[in-house]
Formats: C-alpha cells, structure tokens, sequence
C-alpha cells in the first residue's frame, strides 16, 4: 500500500524536483526525533535530509544515529563537527549538498506540518522565475499552539534589494520557513563570516536572497511548528545596546561582503525595476532619498517613480 498523499500522487505525473532538508542541531536531543518525524511524514519521494551536529555536548548525535538505524533509513546524512554556530552549519551543509534542486532549512526543535514540503513545491513549480519563499509559523508554547498574523500579503513580494539595504526589509521569517532554490542560495554561501553569525544566521540566507536579486514569495499558510522553550537563542529576549550596535555592524558586514562576492553595483535602473515590481510609490521615493545618487539622478528618478512613467 502506498504512503503517498493525494498530493504527491498528483504531482508525480509531473517531473519533480530534488530537494534536500538541512537540519542544523545544537544540543536538541529532546526534540531531533520529532524534527526528523515530521520531514519525512512529508512523503516526498525525492528527498535528501542533511543533518549537522553542531558540537552538541548532549546526546543528539547518538539520537541521530539511533533514528537512522532504527528506521533502515539512507537518505538522512549526518555530519558532525565542532561547535562553530549556526552559519558554519549552513555552510558546512551546503558543501553536501548534491543534486538538490530546492533547499529547506530547519532548526531541530521546529516540525513540518503535513503536506508543507508538498506546498512548496507546488508553488515553484507554478511559478518559474520564484527564487525564495518562505510560510507562516504555528508556536508552540507549554503544550499550547497559537499563531501571529504575518504582515506580508500572499504572493510574490517582487525585488528587494533596495528596500533591505536601505530600509533593512526583511521579506522572510524565522529559519525553519525558508525554502531557496539551490542555484540561488549559491550565490549566498559558502559566507566567511561565521564568528559573526553564531546565531541568527536565517537572517544571512533572507537578507542574502535580497540582495543578490530573489524574487520572494510569501506563502500564506501555517506549515512549520515553532517551539518555543529555555534553550531558543533569541525568540523574546532583549538586548542591550552593546549587543545591538554589534549586530549592526556585523549586518553592514554582510551586505558588504554579499554585495562584493556577487559584484552587484546598485544602479537607477535596477532601483526603478525593483520599485515596478511592487509598485510602493512613498517606500521607494524614500529610498531614492537615501542612495548616494546625484541630485540630478535622484530628482529624475523620483519624478518617474511619483509619476510611474516607463520607458
């Protein structure tokens, strides 16, 4: 009997892409089971789970081990290493990565809900020229789910490089929402800059898509579980100055790093195209403001942009 889903039947009447699931892991033995239970309930048929132990100090790497084994499954990769941060396990991930055609990145203590992967796909299939989505997330909290209304429409949110650099977007959500197609995330990683981004290093992939020119689309249903317990490195905390300043300066670091790696100049033109492809006349008049054009390119671009005159 199959375990195929009325979905993926469908779907395989069609070629399917390759994807691949980088899970990254950091003492979460109690939660790597579920995280892994969850992906492959997914019944995709063509997928690849790479999993980087980050140096846990718990048992997580044995409890990997145990799965796999207890499962007779081949299609989970485990690689361990030591600690180096959640953008050396992107990173170290990202060198395994085969013939993957569409990457999901996912935190250990998060879970897929069913049919998410299935979704996606759906929605690069439909949409071609789609670099990046990603989808709401469902928290989990003492036992108790609730959900956060995202501010993003569904759909494509066109281009958005202007907008990240100068206004800091960010046209993404937290990692276990992001999927990347393998061509794309390329251009973002390997990233040499891992004592910068031990933690927080989704906003590398979200801010990096942007900058080297993704279309993103924003998926308007519930398809990752978020747990929230003591061990979450960021999620409610505040942080004092000191550490905010050197967020900053560790962010200016990645635009300037991602920009250069790419050779991206920003450009009139590449400005008025991003402004076309969501059409936020105020957002982008602002951001003409702020860009080191001369006043003579600012003042004709913002003439086309309040008037959206083409050429």
């Amino acid at each position: 009997m199959s375990n195929n889903t009325p979905h993926t039947e469908k779907l395989q009447e069609i070629k399917l892409p390759y994807v691949g699931v980088i899970v990254s892991c950091y003492n979460y033995e109690s939660f790597i089971t579920s995280c892994l239970e969850s992906i492959l309930a997914q019944n995709y048929p063509y997928l690849t789970i790479i999993v980087v132990d980050d140096g846990s100090k718990d048992n997580s790497t044995q409890v990997i081990q145990t799965f796999c084994k207890r499962q007779g499954l081949s299609n989970i990769h485990l690689i361990t290493q030591e600690n180096k941060g959640q953008l050396g396990s992107f990173n170290t991930a990202f060198q395994a990565i085969k013939n993957e055609e569409i990457i999901f990145f996912m935190d250990a203590d998060d879970m897929m809900k069913p049919d998410y992967i299935i979704k996606c796909v759906q929605m690069y299939l439909a949409n071609p020229h789609i670099d990046m989505a990603f989808c709401n997330v469902e928290y989990l909290q003492n036992d108790k789910y609730y959900f956060k209304q995202s501010p993003h429409p569904n759909g494509p949110l066109g281009f958005s490089l202007f907008r990240s650099y100068f206004l800091k977007d960010y046209l993404g959500h937290s990692t276990s929402t992001i999927s990347i197609r393998t061509n794309t995330l390329a251009h973002i990683l390997p990233l040499e800059l891992e004592q910068e981004w031990k933690i927080r290093a989704d906003d590398c992939i979200i801010w990096g898509a942007s900058l080297v020119g993704a279309c993103i689309y924003h998926l308007d249903f519930y398809g990752i579980i978020y747990r929230i317990h003591q061990s979450n490195n960021h999620y409610g905390k505040h942080f004092d100055l000191h550490y905010l300043y050197k967020r900053e300066l560790n962010i200016e670091r990645l635009f300037t790093h991602i920009l250069t790696k790419n050779r991206i100049i920003l450009s009139v033109s590449t400005l008025y195209l991003e402004f076309l492809s969501n059409g936020n006349r105020l957002k982008y008049a602002k951001i003409t403001l702020l860009t080191p054009f001369t006043f003579v390119r600012k003042c004709l671009l913002l003439v086309r942009i309040l008037c959206k005159i083409k050429r």
